[in-house]
This record gives C-alpha cells, structure tokens and sequence, in this order.
C-alpha cells in the first residue's frame, strides 16, 4: 500500500493515465444536494484565497489498482474508493468547459482532464474516466460534446452536469471575478489522499478495502455491497462477463429495487424473516447474504436472481408476469400495501414459473392471500406480518404437493400464532361497525372491488375524479340538522360521519359538500355511474342513524360473504386468539437445544452443535442449516445448484426432525 498526498488536478492532469471504474462499483449516485456542496466548497475555497487568505481543502481519500499495462495504451488504475468524487470533479470541469468562452481555456480544460488526446479514435481510453456500464452512453456524449438522448438525459451524470452549467451561467455575471479564478484559486487547492494498492502482497485485499471504505456521498446500498461480493474476487474478464450478462439485466429489471428484492430472495431462499432494506441494516444485511450464500458459485447465484428478477418486478413494478389474472392480483396487493407478503409471493410465482401450481392453482393461492391481508387489514393487524409471513416459505413445499391446494393454504392460516390470525366474520362484524373508515387508507380500493363484484367493472384508481364521498356531510347545514332529528344530531353526526355505511366512491370531479340529500341522489343516480353510489342509497327518502346503519351493516354483509369469504369451519367464532396453540418463530433457544448436538439424517456420522439460536458449529465454523445442507450434499455429489434446501427438514435431533418441533 502506498498511500500519498496530492492535489486533487494534479491526479487528473497526469499524461496517458484512464481511471477505470469497475463493474463492481455502484452506478454514480450523487445528487444536484451533494453537487451544491462541492461547488460551494469550490466557491469558498477561491473566495479566501482571493481574499488573501491561505486556504485548502481536504477532498477526501482514491484509493485504485493499477492493472497490467498494454502497449500503445493509457495506464489503467481501477478506482476501489472515490468514484463518486471524481466523477462529480470531471463533471464540474466540463460544465466550465462548455460555459467559458475563451477557446484556449476550453482546449486546456479538454485536453488536461477530460481527455487522453494521444489515443486514436473515440474509444474507451480516450476519456479519462471510464464509467460503469449504465452511466457511460451519457457520460462519454457530455465528454465529447455529442448530442444526448432522452433516455441519456435521465442519468445522474447528465443531470448534474446540467445542474453545473446553470450554476456557472448565473455565475458569470454575478461574481466580481471571472470563472477561471474557481479553478485556479478554489479546485486547484482541492487536495487528495492517494492509495495505491499493491496486489502482490495478499493482505491488500482490495474486496476487503473496499468493504472497508466509507463513501463521502451516499453510503454503500445493500445491491452495491452484494455487487462487490459477487464480482471484485473474480478476474477481470469473469467480472465483465457477469455484470453484463447478469448484473445489467437486475439492474434494469428492478431500477430502484435491488436492494429490497436482494432482501426479499434471502427470505424467500432462506425462508426466514431479515431486516428491512434500509440504510441502517445495509451492512448486518450483507453480512447475512455472505453468509447464507457462502459456498453458492457467483455465477449459479445470479443465474438464480435473474430468474427471481421479473417476478419480483411483477410484484413490486406492475411488469406483466404473463398471466392477467396473476397481474390483476399482484396490482391488488400493491393497492393494499403489503410489502411483508412480497417475499411469500415470490416463492409462490417461482413454483408457478417451475411447473409445481397451474394458472388456475396460483390465482387460487393468491386470493387466499388477498382475502387475508384485506381481513386484517379491517382489524387493524399487521404488526406481526414481516417476521411471520417469510416462514411460510416453508410451507410452499407441502402446498405443492397438496391435491386441494386452497384448503391446505386455509389450513396452513388456520394453524398460525394469534397474532397472525385470519379474522373471522364475527370479529370483523364486531370491528366494522364503528370503525372510523375515513382514515382506512385502504377504503377507495375495497370499494372498487364492491363495484367490481357488483358490475364487473373495476373503477381506475388513478382517476382524479374518484373520490370518496360522506354521504351525511361533514359540516351540517339546517336542511341536513332537520333530517337527522333536532335533539340529537350532534351525536348522530359524531358517530356516524366517518363509518362505512355513510362513505361511497363517487365518480365526479367537484365536491358535493352539504348539498342537500336529494340533490346528492341526483348526482349518485345521473353522473357518478358506479352501482356502489346506488345501493341501499337512492332508494332511501330520508338519510339518517337508521339509514346509515342499514347501509353499515349490508356492506359487511357484501364483503364477508361476497368478497372475501372464508371456510366457517376453520375461522368462526371459536377459533378466537385465547384457544389457539402458540407456534414456533424458528428459534433454536426456543426449542431449548442451544448447546446440543443435531444429527444430519441421511447420514447420521455427520453432527453439529448448535451454538446460537441460528447457527451451529461445524468443522470449526458456523453454519445456518439451509448453507451447511447444501455443502454436505455438494460434498456426497447430490446438490442441486437450482434447488432451495430447507435445513431444517434435513436434520434431527434425539429422533424429531427440527422442522416437526417447530411444527409442534
């Protein structure tokens, strides 16, 4: 290692030199936020030493390898850390470059740092900052003054370099000195600590250092983390190959939800719950990743998310999985709001995909799925759903090889934790009745389906014009006072207003306020064209505490026994949270053999002992029993790279297989 301190333009002036940015680094991330606070810092700089005032900046650390020179080209340096700053430095440059007008100053910015001008021709070494796959297109038309299309003028690169130029024309007139003076008072003071990586010497490891790194931009994403896991060890030539045959195409599949489906596959192949994607858990997520997918080759992984990719879009982006009736379903649980059940869905499609459900078997599934969420959803459970709902993965199994499969996933919810029940109609009767249903963020998307059941037509959620509508008004006129009964309307419209029998879903685009009732029937009959504006409405002369609860109640009624019936011998009144059996939450505390020894069961000579509430011991390290199987059948010759291995149903302790304690 070889660390130096340099000015940051005297990095980037060096003569034949290509900063190369590998395919395992990020896709540049800075926004027109974090370009303020380079130019100001720029600004500021020039200002004091303008001012007479010595004054520097500390830009920050590069650390690079140098790779293997060939003749007749640049020296190449493979960036490891600070990306995000160079690039935002060259983008910077060029901006002032295509504001300046004096030509030599253009030519100077030009041939000094953006270009190699010794190199023939336009290709990759010409410019000194190769950028990553996605960026490059935009990037090297900015660098060579050519014309960039819309879809060019979507990256970060192009964005903020737009956002430097303009900063730099408002600039011209309204400093009290020219715009050369920011690079010759204010960049040129910009200073640097080099590394240079020696990769002879094994301890400078580059994957490691680059793990290590914290960027002075946006921290690593759980998807730029694991990018680095499954490419940096590799050579070059299998790095290039894999990104663009594997990581390109998630990257495009998914933009913007790498990180979370990188989360929701753990929990889909490990059938386990694992923390949210977010920045907090980034690195305890990764560390789970690596460990749960140590002895996984890079390529089988990806060749296995490129084939979780297009579900997980289906589910999370509305791309079609080539089913309508699937896509309509997965459009649902997008309007309910339920990102706990993503990883379940996943495993459910990909048995779908693989042959294991029929068309008909997978929309049966899924509705199930939707009856639950929405059933819950009206008793306001829910909390439980991210750490149970990822166990059910293991159910996914059994459910393949049911003859009925629909009454084996009512029977799988049947036998859940109380916290994780399917209410039945009486505790959902109970709820509904009162329940403010205003605040129900879920309210215009189950009237929709009212209507739909009803008409066979499901309304455009998007519409502007669909509103939800209080039948009895929010603020009471003299007309709507009378109606309601003089002595106690006051609590009449207290305990009424926000229920489900005084809400519909209109199609008109003005509210209706306190309009009398007779003019909102008009409207209900004549311009909102919907069945659930009608029903139980229009037919009534007088709208009060009677008619709003008759409408309460044949709603409930419309939605328990039309929309979202259930089996009454598995979900009644009986099968209430103090008579049910507490189930497992996968806990091998729980199931008090911490510090025992677990057999594996097709061969009982192999032991381990367990250590922790997931882990155990073997051969001197610690395993998850999903890991350790596949690398014991890997080892005897007999492992699947394409199959998931549930750990617990390959191994035993004292007789009983650990799946059928947790069962227990």
């Amino acid at each position: 290692m070889k660390p130096s301190e340099q000015k940051l333009l005297a990095l980037l002036s060096g003569n034949d030199v290509t900063f190369y940015i590998p395919p395992y680094q990020r896709n540049y991330e800075w926004d027109n936020d974090q370009c303020q606070v380079f130019l100001d810092d720029v600004i500021k700089t020039a200002e004091e030493n303008l001012n007479g005032q010595i004054s520097e900046h500390f830009f920050g650390s590069v650390t690079y390898v140098p790779s293997e020179s060939v003749f007749g080209q640049p020296t190449k340096l493979v960036l490891i850390d600070g990306q995000q700053r160079i690039t935002t430095t060259m983008l910077f440059l060029v901006a002032l470059r295509d504001v300046v007008s004096d030509e030599n100053m253009k030519n100077f910015i030009d041939q000094t740092y953006l270009k190699n001008n010794k190199v023939v021709g336009d290709g990759e070494y010409k410019i000194k900052l190769k950028q990553v796959e996605t960026d490059w297109d935009a990037y090297c038309k900015i660098i060579l003054s050519i014309d960039l299309s819309d879809e060019d003028k979507m990256a970060a690169v192009y964005r903020n370099y737009k956002f430097f130029k303009e900063e730099l024309v408002k600039m011209l007139n309204s400093k009290n000195y020219s715009l050369d003076k920011l690079v010759e008072k204010g960049l040129s003071k910009f200073s640097v600590v080099t590394i240079e990586l020696e990769t002879e010497h094994k301890w400078e490891n580059p994957q490691e250092i680059f793990e290590s790194m914290n960027s002075l931009g946006k921290p690593l994403s759980l998807a730029d983390l694991v990018r680095n896991y499954l490419l940096l060890g590799l050579n070059a030539e299998k790095q290039d190959f894999l990104y663009h045959n594997y990581w390109v195409a998630l990257e495009k599949k998914l933009p913007g939800q790498l990180s979370n489906f990188i989360r929701d596959f753990m929990q889909c192949e490990d059938a386990q719950p694992y923390s949210r994607a977010v920045e907090a858990n980034y690195k305890p997520l990764y560390a789970s990743f690596k460990a749960l997918f140590r002895d996984v080759k890079s390529e089988d992984l990806l060749k296995k998310m490129t084939e979780y990719a297009p579900l997980y879009a289906g589910i999370v982006l509305g791309v079609s999985v080539g089913n309508d009736k699937v896509n309509r379903l997965l459009c649902d649980f997008r309007s309910i709001g339920s990102v706990t059940i993503y990883s379940f869905v996943l495993g459910l499609l990909k048995s779908w995909k693989s042959e294991k459900f029929s068309n008909v078997e997978i929309v049966c599934l899924l509705d199930v799925l939707k009856t639950y969420l929405l059933r819950r959803r009206f008793a306001e459970l829910g909390s439980a759903e991210n750490k149970a709902i990822p166990l059910w993965n293991n159910h996914i199994e059994a459910l393949e090889g049911s003859f009925d499969k629909k009454d084996r996933f009512y029977r799988i919810i049947a036998g859940q934790d109380p916290s994780m029940r399917m209410p039945s109609d009486a505790e959902i009767r109970k709820l509904m009745v009162t329940k403010d249903f205003y605040a129900f963020k879920q309210l215009k998307f189950v009237f929709a389906l009212i209507e739909e059941k009803m008409t066979k037509s499901m309304p455009d959620l998007s519409d502007k014009n669909l509103q939800i509508e209080h039948i009895m008004p929010q603020t009471l006129n003299e007309e709507w006072i009378s109606m309601l009964g003089a002595k106690d309307y006051a609590q009449i419209h207290e305990n009424y207003l926000h229920t489900l029998g005084n809400l519909t879903l209109i199609r008109h685009n003005q509210e209706l306020g306190n309009e009398s009732f007779s003019k909102k029937k008009d409207v209900y009959i004549n311009n909102s064209a919907m069945q659930i504006s009608q029903r139980e409405i229009t037919d009534k002369d007088v709208w009060n505490k009677e008619a709003i609860e008759q409408r309460t109640n044949w709603l409930i009624d419309f939605l328990l026994k039309e929309l979202l019936p259930i089996p009454s011998e598995l979900f009644n009144s009986l099968n209430t949270p103090s008579r049910r059996k507490k189930t497992h939450t996968c806990s091998f505390t729980e199931l008090g053999i911490v510090g025992e020894v677990v057999n594996y069961i097709d061969d009982r000579s192999i032991v381990a002992r367990v250590v922790n509430d997931h882990e155990v011991e073997f051969e001197g390290k610690k395993w998850r029993l999903s890991p350790l199987t596949r690398e014991i059948k890997k080892r005897k010759g007999c492992c699947s790279e394409s199959e998931s291995y549930n750990g617990n149903k390959h191994w035993e302790f004292k007789g009983q297989i650990i799946f059928d304690m947790y069962s227990k």
